[in-house]
């Protein structure tokens, strides 16, 4: 039997002193039957008016922007021809596939855990903005990299501008950053002196040289907000207790402003 969660009777609002931000995959899926009562994206507005300018895109021309053939760029085509606002979609952080979601492992949460997950944790997206871990969403493919004009805005880092920024410091000014360059790039530029933004990078040593591998930054990534919800984590120091894939904390490496985790 499907478990089914009141998603809102969760969301008592608490004060808040820090949030994981950690980017979206390129793979999804749907699994609206196993929720209801999911809230809807607090950037909702901005998402409809991309959409509204992809929908004046030809299927050739969204492949282009996509950068994809012709299965993939059909598959959108039609996700965007059909794509809806509403409380009736999948929640956010089991919607995503791919392997930093496969990490955190969120169906396994319990409803202390989707508690804090919902407070603690959020996700950047290339069409929704910033997104609370069980808002309302439906499959799409865009990354934040994506160049398409949006208002005058030739890219969708203008066309978003400082708005993600001030979505996640409006909670609070201490952040956990799990996101790629892509994502992080949304914040970072905006960042001023009373936010403390803390970066966890996790390298490998290869014969006496640190290296980062993509698939296994992101499995780690995924750990790491798994590494937080399970133990409800709310400081940076409880961090360096990491030690998932082999990972430890090393200290020689890193400052007040990365962590850095090598195994």
């Amino acid at each position: 039997m499907m478990r089914r969660y009141f998603i809102k009777c969760l969301f008592v609002l608490e004060e808040l002193n820090m949030i994981a931000i950690i980017s979206p995959s390129l793979t999804m899926k749907n699994c609206s039957d196993d929720f209801f009562n999911l809230t809807l994206p607090s950037q909702i507005d901005m998402s409809k008016k991309v959409v509204e300018e992809i929908r004046k895109l030809s299927l050739e021309d969204l492949e282009k922007i996509l950068c994809v053939n012709s299965k993939v760029g059909k598959l959108n085509f039609e996700r965007y021809e059909n794509l809806k606002f509403d409380e009736f979609g999948s929640p956010a952080i089991l919607s995503y596939t791919g392997t930093a979601y496969k990490n955190i492992k969120p169906s396994i949460f319990n409803e202390e855990e989707i508690k804090f997950c919902s407070e603690h944790v959020r996700i950047l997206s290339g069409l929704y903005g910033v997104l609370k871990p069980y808002d309302s969403i439906y499959e799409y493919r865009l990354e934040l990299k994506t160049r398409i004009n949006i208002l005058g805005n030739e890219d969708l880092y203008k066309y978003f501008g400082d708005s993600m920024y001030k979505n996640l410091v409006n909670c609070d000014r201490k952040i956990v950053n799990l996101c790629s360059s892509e994502y992080s790039k949304a914040i970072i530029p905006y960042l001023s002196h009373e936010d403390e933004f803390l970066t966890c990078s996790f390298k490998i040593n290869k014969n006496g040289i640190l290296k980062s591998m993509s698939t296994d930054a992101k499995a780690s990534r995924g750990s790491m907000i798994n590494f937080i919800v399970k133990n409800k984590i709310n400081d940076f120091e409880s961090l360096k207790n990491f030690n998932d894939n082999g990972y430890t904390f090393d200290e020689r490496l890193s400052n007040s402003t990365e962590y850095v985790f090598v195994k």
